[in-house]
């Protein structure tokens, strides 16, 4: 039982871990982005940042 048990919590954290470091390196890539396409004055960059990441911000 208590094997078991341990096995179960490896898991949870695993996939804990796992998610928590999806979310974060998501998060640092959408800002990078964003950042780079304030700095340029192109008004396509701007359309597709909205286009692309507008629903991945709003998840956030």
């Amino acid at each position: 039982m208590g094997k078991a048990l341990d096995m179960v919590i490896k898991f949870v954290k695993y996939f804990i871990c796992k998610w928590f470091a999806t979310r974060v390196i998501e998060r640092i890539v959408i800002l990078l982005l964003e950042e780079l396409v304030k700095r340029t004055d192109s008004k396509l960059d701007d359309k597709i940042y909205q286009a692309v990441f507008e629903e991945v911000e709003n998840r956030a």
